[in-house]
């Protein structure tokens, strides 16, 4: 019954509810309905009353999440660092344009390129021309990646580090710059991250819940993380001085209090230093898109909007603000699955929402074309096989997963964003496959089976 309620959501809208928006737990529900993988999502919208929802697919079970419990914020972290960086610059601390040189280990072997050294513009731009991940990185535990990775091996790789693109001129999203200019920001403060973000920016802006090490008092208020299929993952952890690359952890409430300072709907003592890092610094290739102090920005007509988002192993994020209009929206989420669109609609409500995707039939003299074993690599294989009526594919070591046609021989995973496009030989019989995913094509050939 609850799923149908779900689905029913999903035909909501403003004409059913007159000249005003839907409620917004109606979006949420309509928007969990057509979800591709399960979640439990908080959702919080600033405007002239602050709104919030909550609601889970019915395969994540009942709501147990409310607006104190504590999510990991991913990379929205970056924001905070880049709120951070423009009050040091306010201050006096540091100037935008420094060569991050001056603010480095002492003796340390940077990266340059043709005479040019990097600058603080750069790291918080993404235009440092930096790879998104250090030279070598190779954690302990994958599932908890960063645990291990201290500024030594931050200052080891900064010195392999060989840089493919001029400085300055293009922007390509890189942790690796980010996890550098926390250390920095550390290191000209005194003191740790973590104490440094607390003094300057969460305090100020009234984020009582939002750490990096949560303390022991508010650890029952912790969320569980979930992968795509629901299960629950380990914590991320950073090391601390490198933790401005998306260690933070965070709640709704505290979120809120952040988007209201962002949106312009509150005063704080950081008024100046959230417009200064709401300033465009870098156009992003199109001329409608721009990045400030990590904050990217997207005008629409006459309307600009800011967002940064977030994810870890088990969590995804997003914060949308406008200032013009002084709104703002909050996402966040308990597994590894995107509500970005969510947070966009809810501030633009232009923006489209997501629609699940739909499978087109695929009879079993179909579905028999497909099943084999797919090589990609030696010792890597993906098997497709047949389970009653449904096509799935299994790679070495991995679990299962449903794959539906979207089209003639083209078949997407709801799990992951991969998609399988098979191959025929000149007789028309399947003979390989092309693995889509994270922007890259792997051919696979069609192999005898074990």
């Amino acid at each position: 019954m609850r799923f149908l309620l779900l689905v029913a959501a999903a035909a909501f809208s403003c004409a059913a509810f007159g000249n005003s928006p839907p409620p917004l737990d109606a979006v949420l529900q309509a928007r969990i309905a057509e979800s591709e993988t399960p979640a439990c999502v908080a959702v919080g919208v600033v405007g002239e009353q602050p709104r919030t929802a909550f609601g889970c697919s019915p395969e994540a079970g009942k709501v147990a999440i409310d607006e104190n419990s504590i999510f990991e914020i991913g990379s929205i972290t970056k924001g905070l660092t880049g709120i951070l960086l423009a009050d040091m610059v306010l201050r006096g601390e540091v100037k935008l344009d420094d060569p991050a040189s001056k603010y480095s280990r002492p003796g340390a072997k940077l990266p340059t390129r043709d005479g040019r050294e990097i600058t603080l513009r750069d790291l918080v731009t993404h235009t440092a021309s930096l790879p998104r991940m250090p030279p070598g990185f190779n954690p302990k535990n994958p599932l908890d990646p960063y645990a291990d990775y201290d500024a030594d091996a931050l200052y080891e790789a900064l010195a392999k580090t060989e840089l493919s693109r001029d400085i300055g001129t293009s922007s390509a999203y890189s942790n690796f710059g980010f996890m550098w200019l926390s250390e920095m920001l550390a290191r000209r403060g005194g003191k740790s991250y973590e104490a440094l973000l607390v003094e300057r920016v969460l305090e100020p802006l009234g984020m009582p819940s939002t750490r990096v090490v949560v303390p022991p008092a508010m650890q029952a208020r912790v969320v569980t993380g979930h992968n795509s299929l629901y299960l629950p993952v380990p914590a991320w952890n950073d090391v601390m001085d490198l933790a401005g690359v998306g260690g933070v952890r965070s709640s709704l409430a505290d979120m809120m209090r952040l988007a209201e300072a962002l949106a312009g709907r509150r005063s704080t003592p950081l008024d100046q230093a959230i417009a200064l890092a709401a300033t465009p610094l870098h156009r992003l290739g199109d001329p409608s898109l721009n990045i400030g102090y990590a904050w990217s920005m997207r005008d629409r007509e006459s309307r600009r909007t800011y967002n940064h988002g977030g994810g870890t192993g088990g969590f995804a994020s997003m914060i949308v603000f406008e200032r013009e209009k002084k709104t703002a929206a909050v996402v966040l989420v308990d597994a590894n699955t995107r509500f970005d669109d969510l947070a966009l609609h809810l501030v633009d409500p232009d923006f489209p929402l997501a629609r699940k995707r739909v499978a087109l039939v695929t009879d079993a003299t179909l579905r028999q074309q497909y099943v084999g074993n797919y090589e990609l690599r030696p010792n890597f294989v993906i098997t497709v096989f047949e389970d009653g009526d449904r096509l799935m594919a299994r790679a070495t070591g991995q679990s299962a997963a449903e794959v539906f046609r979207q089209g003639t021989d083209s078949f997407a995973y709801r799990v992951v964003d991969a998609r399988l496009a098979f191959t025929r030989d000149k007789e028309g019989k399947v003979d390989g496959l092309v693995l889509h995913q994270a922007g890259r094509q792997l051919p696979a050939k069609r192999v005898a089976g074990p």
